[in-house]
């Protein structure tokens, strides 16, 4: 299926090592999107992922089968070692690979109530389940720190959530798209040596919970971003971030192997503008799926891009 809206945010924001940072130390926080609300973060010592999807069945085998992850389809775009794997919500499209990648790794898996009934469902091992009550989490992971911030699913279709509910007990699985039930939405904040980031996975927010937190840098979902009156705005406002990258505006439907295409409506050259005219000190990199995102420690507004390449 070739999707008409491809990526064209292009290389203004794509600000390459060597070329528009010339000698510029290479030390710090990397961040790697894997498409969908996707994130591998590394700090040198520790390594995580955010909502990792990667098995991205296309869109009539979602609607219509059950929904089956791949590891073959997840590793190539994954590093070796990864230490914990946090999901923001139990919809599939960012859930679906984390029970398999948390037996795979032997990683730790931090989610709600639903994003731990699938994990038992697939089988992870108790002693690498962390539950997230609905008041939120904080905790400490060796030398970095975890905050899971009780937040909103944006309104997507018709201005409902979709999929609401939760899922209390281990489904029979392989399950249909529609029994991944959102389960309760959290923003990510993870605290590292390197630096401060903020995931927001779902176009919404609860300002008085995230207004707590600052950050270098903030993984800004988009899809449905026009149903939160100034979403941007609070977001930004409340976090004070030097780097803004978008997330989750891909038509996620389509291999990796096809690079970026974006969901309809998005409208990129509209969220540069409002990023600009909210934070005109914070630089914006959209990267792509070949990007590894270097973050100078203490200077976030300097990141750039490094090639990445499967294996």
């Amino acid at each position: 299926m070739t999707w008409p809206f491809r990526s064209t945010y292009g290389e203004l924001h794509r600000p390459i090592a060597g070329r528009d940072v010339p000698g510029h130390d290479a030390d710090g926080l990397r961040l790697r999107w894997l498409g969908t609300a996707g994130h591998v973060v590394e700090t040198g010592t520790q390594t995580f992922l955010i909502d990792p999807y990667l098995s991205r069945p296309g869109l009539l085998d979602v609607a219509a089968k059950p929904l089956v992850p791949s590891l073959g389809k997840c590793l190539p775009w994954l590093p070796k070692k990864v230490d914990a794997i946090f999901c923001g919500h139990s919809h599939f499209d960012h859930i679906l690979d984390a029970p398999m990648l948390a037996k795979h790794f032997g990683a730790q898996l931090f989610g709600s109530a639903s994003t731990l009934a699938f994990a038992r469902a697939e089988g992870v091992p108790e002693e690498l389940l962390i539950e997230v009550p609905p008041a939120g989490l904080r905790e400490k992971i060796g030398e970095s720190e975890v905050a899971f911030v009780p937040s909103k699913h944006g309104k997507l279709l018709f201005g409902q959530v979709p999929i609401p509910g939760e899922v209390l007990a281990p489904p029979k699985i392989p399950g249909r798209f529609f029994h991944y039930k959102m389960g309760g939405a959290f923003g990510i904040w993870l605290s590292t040596p390197k630096g401060a980031l903020y995931h927001n996975g779902s176009a919404d927010l609860v300002d008085a919970e995230v207004e707590p937190f600052e950050a270098d840098v903030v993984l800004l979902g988009l899809a449905g971003r026009y149903a939160t009156p100034r979403y941007i705005e609070r977001v930004l406002r409340a976090l004070g971030p030097r780097l803004v990258v978008p997330t989750h505006h891909d038509f996620f439907f389509t291999p990796m192997e096809r690079g970026v295409q974006l969901l309809p409506g998005v409208q990129m050259p509209a969220f540069v503008r409002d990023v600009n005219d909210i934070a005109p000190r914070a630089n914006i990199v959209a990267p792509t799926y070949a990007d590894n995102i270097v973050v100078p420690t203490g200077e976030a507004h300097e990141a750039f891009c490094e090639s990445y390449w499967p294996s």
